[in-house]
Protein backbone atom coordinates (compact mmCIF):
# COMPACT_ATOMS: atom_id res chain seq x y z
CA UNK A 1 0.00 0.00 0.00
CA UNK A 2 1.62 2.94 -0.73
CA UNK A 3 1.12 6.80 0.29
CA UNK A 4 2.80 9.39 -1.66
CA UNK A 5 3.66 13.00 -0.80
CA UNK A 6 3.97 15.00 -4.22
CA UNK A 7 7.04 17.72 -3.43
CA UNK A 8 7.71 20.64 -5.82
CA UNK A 9 9.81 23.73 -5.38
CA UNK A 10 8.77 27.16 -5.68
CA UNK A 11 9.58 27.73 -8.79
CA UNK A 12 6.78 25.90 -9.73
CA UNK A 13 4.56 29.37 -8.89
CA UNK A 14 1.76 27.81 -7.07
CA UNK A 15 0.10 30.22 -5.15
CA UNK A 16 -0.88 28.99 -1.51
CA UNK A 17 -4.31 28.81 -2.18
CA UNK A 18 -3.68 26.42 -5.61
CA UNK A 19 -0.80 24.57 -2.92
CA UNK A 20 -3.83 23.79 -0.59
CA UNK A 21 -6.17 22.95 -3.24
CA UNK A 22 -4.11 20.84 -5.10
CA UNK A 23 -2.54 18.75 -2.24
CA UNK A 24 1.03 19.12 -3.67
CA UNK A 25 3.42 20.58 -0.67
CA UNK A 26 5.63 23.27 -1.33
CA UNK A 27 9.42 24.27 -0.74
CA UNK A 28 10.39 27.42 -1.02
CA UNK A 29 13.82 29.15 -3.18
CA UNK A 30 15.30 32.37 -1.63
CA UNK A 31 15.46 35.75 -3.29
CA UNK A 32 18.22 38.40 -1.96
CA UNK A 33 17.48 41.80 -2.84
CA UNK A 34 19.28 44.97 -1.20
CA UNK A 35 21.27 42.90 0.22
CA UNK A 36 18.80 41.03 2.29
CA UNK A 37 17.51 37.24 1.89
CA UNK A 38 13.58 36.66 1.49
CA UNK A 39 11.74 33.12 1.52
CA UNK A 40 9.93 33.33 -1.78
CA UNK A 41 6.45 32.98 -1.12
CA UNK A 42 6.64 34.05 2.42
CA UNK A 43 8.77 36.86 2.67
CA UNK A 44 8.52 38.75 -0.90
CA UNK A 45 6.62 38.77 -3.70
CA UNK A 46 6.69 39.46 -7.41
CA UNK A 47 4.86 43.27 -7.02
CA UNK A 48 7.62 44.25 -5.00
CA UNK A 49 10.70 43.03 -7.09
CA UNK A 50 9.21 44.88 -9.90
CA UNK A 51 9.02 48.06 -7.47
CA UNK A 52 12.65 47.55 -6.27
CA UNK A 53 14.16 46.99 -9.91
CA UNK A 54 12.03 49.95 -10.83
CA UNK A 55 13.59 51.93 -8.36
CA UNK A 56 17.36 50.68 -8.39
CA UNK A 57 17.72 48.99 -11.67
CA UNK A 58 19.40 46.28 -9.53
CA UNK A 59 18.16 42.56 -10.50
CA UNK A 60 17.55 40.58 -7.42
CA UNK A 61 19.52 37.24 -7.30
CA UNK A 62 17.66 34.04 -6.40
CA UNK A 63 19.10 31.00 -4.45
CA UNK A 64 17.97 27.07 -4.65
CA UNK A 65 16.50 25.40 -2.52
CA UNK A 66 19.00 23.45 -0.09
CA UNK A 67 20.32 20.19 0.79
CA UNK A 68 19.03 20.37 4.38
CA UNK A 69 15.70 22.00 3.52
CA UNK A 70 15.08 18.98 1.25
CA UNK A 71 16.12 16.41 4.11
CA UNK A 72 13.83 18.07 6.38
CA UNK A 73 11.14 17.47 3.80
CA UNK A 74 11.99 13.91 3.23
CA UNK A 75 12.25 13.75 7.24
CA UNK A 76 8.86 15.38 7.72
CA UNK A 77 7.16 13.23 5.04
CA UNK A 78 8.36 10.15 7.15
CA UNK A 79 7.22 10.91 10.36
CA UNK A 80 3.60 11.38 8.14
CA UNK A 81 3.70 8.15 7.25
CA UNK A 82 4.79 8.48 3.46
CA UNK A 83 5.75 5.73 2.09
CA UNK A 84 6.62 7.60 -1.36
CA UNK A 85 8.04 10.89 -2.10
CA UNK A 86 7.88 12.06 -5.90
CA UNK A 87 10.04 15.75 -5.42
CA UNK A 88 10.37 17.53 -8.74
CA UNK A 89 12.73 20.53 -9.20
CA UNK A 90 13.21 23.41 -11.89
CA UNK A 91 14.92 23.11 -14.56
CA UNK A 92 18.46 21.11 -13.67
CA UNK A 93 20.48 23.28 -16.49
CA UNK A 94 19.33 26.31 -14.98
CA UNK A 95 19.64 25.77 -11.18
CA UNK A 96 21.38 23.50 -8.64
CA UNK A 97 18.14 22.74 -6.94
CA UNK A 98 17.51 19.37 -8.54
CA UNK A 99 20.84 18.26 -7.55
CA UNK A 100 19.89 19.04 -4.22
CA UNK A 101 17.29 16.86 -4.27
CA UNK A 102 19.20 13.80 -5.21
CA UNK A 103 22.26 14.50 -2.75
CA UNK A 104 19.51 14.89 0.25
CA UNK A 105 17.57 11.58 -1.37
CA UNK A 106 20.98 9.68 -1.00
CA UNK A 107 22.06 10.84 2.64
CA UNK A 108 18.80 10.49 4.05
CA UNK A 109 19.40 6.85 5.15
CA UNK A 110 23.25 7.41 6.60
CA UNK A 111 21.24 10.55 8.24
CA UNK A 112 18.61 8.66 9.68
CA UNK A 113 19.27 4.76 9.66
CA UNK A 114 16.03 4.28 11.06
CA UNK A 115 14.34 5.24 7.72
CA UNK A 116 16.35 2.84 5.61
CA UNK A 117 13.85 0.72 2.89
CA UNK A 118 10.98 2.27 4.87
CA UNK A 119 10.16 5.57 2.52
CA UNK A 120 11.42 6.10 -1.33
CA UNK A 121 12.18 9.51 -2.57
CA UNK A 122 12.06 9.67 -6.39
CA UNK A 123 13.54 12.73 -7.75
CA UNK A 124 12.11 14.35 -11.30
CA UNK A 125 13.84 17.01 -13.21
CA UNK A 126 11.15 19.25 -14.97
CA UNK A 127 13.78 20.54 -17.75
CA UNK A 128 10.98 23.87 -17.31
CA UNK A 129 9.34 26.67 -15.19
CA UNK A 130 6.42 28.02 -13.55
CA UNK A 131 2.93 26.43 -13.44
CA UNK A 132 4.33 23.68 -16.27
CA UNK A 133 6.61 21.99 -13.42
CA UNK A 134 2.87 21.68 -11.50
CA UNK A 135 0.62 20.50 -14.22
CA UNK A 136 1.87 16.71 -14.67
CA UNK A 137 2.46 16.77 -10.99
CA UNK A 138 -1.28 17.08 -10.60
CA UNK A 139 -1.70 14.67 -13.62
CA UNK A 140 0.85 12.44 -11.96
CA UNK A 141 -1.91 12.41 -8.43
CA UNK A 142 -4.83 11.55 -10.51
CA UNK A 143 -2.49 8.13 -11.66
CA UNK A 144 -1.46 7.74 -8.00
CA UNK A 145 -5.52 7.72 -7.32
CA UNK A 146 -5.65 5.25 -9.94
CA UNK A 147 -3.63 2.69 -7.64
CA UNK A 148 -0.37 3.18 -9.99
CA UNK A 149 2.90 2.74 -8.28
CA UNK A 150 4.75 5.76 -7.36
CA UNK A 151 8.15 4.97 -9.54
CA UNK A 152 5.92 4.28 -12.44
CA UNK A 153 4.16 7.28 -11.99
CA UNK A 154 7.68 9.71 -11.38
CA UNK A 155 9.24 7.81 -14.89
CA UNK A 156 6.06 8.79 -16.59
CA UNK A 157 5.95 12.54 -15.43
CA UNK A 158 9.61 12.26 -16.15
CA UNK A 159 8.93 11.63 -19.76
CA UNK A 160 5.75 13.76 -20.21
CA UNK A 161 8.75 16.70 -19.12
CA UNK A 162 11.29 15.60 -21.75
CA UNK A 163 8.37 16.53 -24.07
CA UNK A 164 6.94 19.15 -23.16
CA UNK A 165 7.24 22.80 -24.35
CA UNK A 166 7.08 26.46 -22.76
CA UNK A 167 6.52 29.42 -25.14
CA UNK A 168 7.31 32.62 -23.17
CA UNK A 169 6.46 36.04 -24.70
CA UNK A 170 8.14 39.08 -23.26
CA UNK A 171 7.13 42.87 -24.34
CA UNK A 172 9.84 44.12 -21.63
CA UNK A 173 13.35 42.92 -22.56
CA UNK A 174 15.22 44.55 -19.57
CA UNK A 175 15.07 41.49 -17.46
CA UNK A 176 15.54 39.45 -20.13
CA UNK A 177 18.97 41.23 -20.43
CA UNK A 178 19.93 41.93 -16.72
CA UNK A 179 19.65 38.24 -15.77
CA UNK A 180 22.09 36.97 -18.83
CA UNK A 181 18.70 35.93 -20.91
CA UNK A 182 19.06 37.97 -23.80
CA UNK A 183 22.34 39.92 -24.40
CA UNK A 184 22.72 43.65 -24.19
CA UNK A 185 22.94 44.36 -27.68
CA UNK A 186 20.02 42.19 -28.67
CA UNK A 187 17.40 44.07 -26.04
CA UNK A 188 18.88 47.62 -26.79
CA UNK A 189 18.15 46.81 -30.82
CA UNK A 190 14.71 44.99 -29.84
CA UNK A 191 13.65 47.97 -27.30
CA UNK A 192 14.24 50.67 -29.77
CA UNK A 193 12.77 48.71 -32.59
CA UNK A 194 9.95 47.39 -30.52
CA UNK A 195 10.46 43.60 -31.34
CA UNK A 196 9.08 41.21 -28.85
CA UNK A 197 10.68 37.51 -28.78
CA UNK A 198 8.91 34.63 -28.25
CA UNK A 199 11.59 32.06 -26.48
CA UNK A 200 10.78 28.48 -26.09
CA UNK A 201 12.08 26.55 -23.12
CA UNK A 202 12.66 22.35 -23.90
CA UNK A 203 15.49 21.58 -21.70
CA UNK A 204 17.67 24.85 -23.40
CA UNK A 205 16.30 28.04 -24.21
CA UNK A 206 16.08 29.81 -27.22
CA UNK A 207 14.32 32.26 -29.22
CA UNK A 208 11.91 31.04 -32.07
CA UNK A 209 10.17 33.77 -33.15
CA UNK A 210 10.21 38.02 -33.03
CA UNK A 211 7.06 40.26 -33.43
CA UNK A 212 6.81 43.99 -34.00
CA UNK A 213 4.38 45.55 -31.72
CA UNK A 214 2.56 44.44 -28.30
CA UNK A 215 -0.47 43.79 -30.11
CA UNK A 216 1.05 40.61 -32.37
CA UNK A 217 2.83 39.15 -29.47
CA UNK A 218 -0.66 37.27 -29.03
CA UNK A 219 -1.21 35.98 -32.30
CA UNK A 220 1.95 34.95 -32.74
CA UNK A 221 2.27 32.68 -29.46
CA UNK A 222 -1.43 30.88 -30.73
CA UNK A 223 0.23 30.30 -33.74
CA UNK A 224 2.71 28.94 -32.78
CA UNK A 225 0.62 26.66 -30.04
CA UNK A 226 -1.03 25.27 -33.06
CA UNK A 227 1.69 24.74 -34.76
CA UNK A 228 4.24 22.96 -31.73
CA UNK A 229 1.66 21.32 -29.76
CA UNK A 230 1.13 17.57 -29.83
CA UNK A 231 -2.47 17.82 -29.28
CA UNK A 232 -4.32 21.53 -29.76
CA UNK A 233 -6.96 19.75 -27.58
CA UNK A 234 -4.55 18.93 -25.02
CA UNK A 235 -3.52 19.95 -21.25
CA UNK A 236 -2.15 23.35 -20.76
CA UNK A 237 -1.11 26.12 -19.00
CA UNK A 238 -0.83 29.98 -18.89
CA UNK A 239 1.12 32.18 -17.09
CA UNK A 240 1.28 36.00 -16.79
CA UNK A 241 3.49 38.94 -15.13
CA UNK A 242 1.75 41.54 -13.74
CA UNK A 243 -0.82 42.14 -17.15
CA UNK A 244 -3.49 39.65 -16.17
CA UNK A 245 -5.70 41.17 -18.78
CA UNK A 246 -3.44 40.01 -21.58
CA UNK A 247 -3.23 36.46 -19.70
CA UNK A 248 -7.29 36.22 -19.92
CA UNK A 249 -6.90 37.20 -23.74
CA UNK A 250 -4.27 34.76 -24.33
CA UNK A 251 -6.21 31.96 -21.78
CA UNK A 252 -8.87 33.01 -24.27
CA UNK A 253 -7.54 32.55 -28.20
CA UNK A 254 -6.37 29.17 -26.50
CA UNK A 255 -9.78 27.99 -25.40
CA UNK A 256 -11.17 28.28 -28.70
CA UNK A 257 -8.33 25.67 -30.08
CA UNK A 258 -8.33 23.46 -27.53
CA UNK A 259 -12.09 23.87 -26.28
CA UNK A 260 -10.80 23.38 -22.47
CA UNK A 261 -9.63 25.63 -19.86
CA UNK A 262 -6.06 25.64 -18.29
CA UNK A 263 -4.88 23.09 -15.91
CA UNK A 264 -3.33 25.62 -13.87
CA UNK A 265 -3.41 29.97 -14.68
CA UNK A 266 -1.77 32.66 -12.86
CA UNK A 267 1.14 35.12 -12.74
CA UNK A 268 4.46 34.05 -12.02
CA UNK A 269 6.31 33.99 -8.70
CA UNK A 270 9.55 35.81 -7.14
CA UNK A 271 11.94 33.40 -8.96
CA UNK A 272 10.46 33.31 -12.00
CA UNK A 273 9.87 37.26 -12.20
CA UNK A 274 13.27 37.94 -11.49
CA UNK A 275 14.19 36.47 -14.74
CA UNK A 276 11.11 37.39 -16.60
CA UNK A 277 9.80 40.66 -15.87
CA UNK A 278 6.41 41.99 -15.40
CA UNK A 279 5.34 42.20 -18.99
CA UNK A 280 5.05 38.68 -20.14
CA UNK A 281 3.11 35.87 -20.97
CA UNK A 282 3.87 31.98 -20.93
CA UNK A 283 2.13 28.82 -22.62
CA UNK A 284 3.32 25.44 -21.69
CA UNK A 285 2.34 22.25 -23.07
CA UNK A 286 3.25 19.08 -25.02
CA UNK A 287 5.13 19.44 -27.92
CA UNK A 288 5.16 17.28 -31.16
CA UNK A 289 8.55 15.47 -31.85
CA UNK A 290 10.15 18.22 -34.31
CA UNK A 291 9.36 21.97 -33.73
CA UNK A 292 8.51 24.02 -36.75
CA UNK A 293 10.50 26.81 -38.05
CA UNK A 294 9.51 30.19 -37.25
Amino acid sequence: MYKTLMLCDSVCDLSFEQEKKSGIRVVNCGVEMGGLPYIDRVEIDSERIYAEVERTGVLPHTSQVTVLQFLEEYLRAAKEGYTDVICTTMNARGSGTYSAAVHAAEILPSEYPALEGKIRIHVVDSTTYSYVIAMPVAMGMERLKKGEAPADVAAWMQEWYRHSITLVGLYNLQYAKKSGRLNACAALVGDALGIKPVLSIAGANKTVAKVRGDRNLIPKMVQLYAEMARDVKGEYIIAYGNNPEQGKELAAAIRKLSGRAPVFMGPIGPCVAVNAGPRMLGIGFLRREEEPDS
